[in-house]
């Protein structure tokens, strides 16, 4: 009777995060930030991070300077192997989990409540950070999984999480790109298949003072 239970509770929440809205974004901002130059000075990693979250303006442009459509032609500010266009990206915050939907730059409901524990893993400050990206690699969309296809999808998530690190750099944010989190558990709340793989992930918010 309890296993019953807790699978019809497991299906109502499912239901309604199903049904929940996709969240509409501001358009990306296309001024603002330090020239490139300043920003590679002011990179570097941090693991300490204030309890101050991110506007949805804020969200926006870091979502969009990672994985966001720059051309009417629909590619990327993260180029990928023959514009493959494979890599996935979820927003985890104290909330819920949200896939960034790049064509409607938009955020579709995936979890609801606080599940930063599984990409923090052992590290506990990383449950701090107010944002969590998490870089997700799409065999299915990349049509290929033999070495060669592993090896150019995991370059792909690495321009993306650089993509990242240089927008926190340049715009008054910290980060600190990591590969520690627990993947099966991930794979398990976000629906993955054995073709979709999680490679890194950001902690991403403002500074301690």
């Amino acid at each position: 009777m309890k296993q019953i239970i807790l699978s019809v509770m497991a299906a109502l929440l499912t239901s309604s995060v199903c049904m929940a809205q996709n969240v509409q974004l501001p358009a990306p901002a296309k001024t603002g930030g330090q020239g490139v130059v300043e920003t590679l000075w002011n990179r570097q990693s941090h693991n300490e991070y204030s309890d101050r979250m991110l506007s949805q303006q804020e969200l926006s442009n870091l979502l969009f300077a990672a994985v966001g459509v720059n051309r009417e032609s629909g590619k990327l500010t993260s180029p990928t192997a023959s514009n493959k266009q494979e890599i996935r990206l979820f927003v985890f915050t104290a909330e819920g989990v949200s896939e960034y939907l790049n064509k409607e730059n938009s955020l579709k409901p995936v979890a609801q409540g606080d599940h930063r524990g599984i990409v923090a893993g052992r590290q506990d400050w990383v449950k701090t950070a107010p944002v969590i990206l998490l870089i997700v690699a799409d065999e299915a969309k990349f049509g290929s999984n033999n070495e060669r296809s592993k090896t150019m999808m995991a370059v792909d998530a690495g321009i993306v999480c650089e993509n990242i690190n240089l927008f926190c750099a340049g715009t008054g944010l910290v980060t600190r790109p990591r590969a520690s989190m627990d993947t099966e558990a991930i794979k398990s709340l976000l629906g993955l298949d054995e073709t979709q793989t999680p490679l890194l992930n950001n902690p991403v918010g403002y500074g301690k003072d």
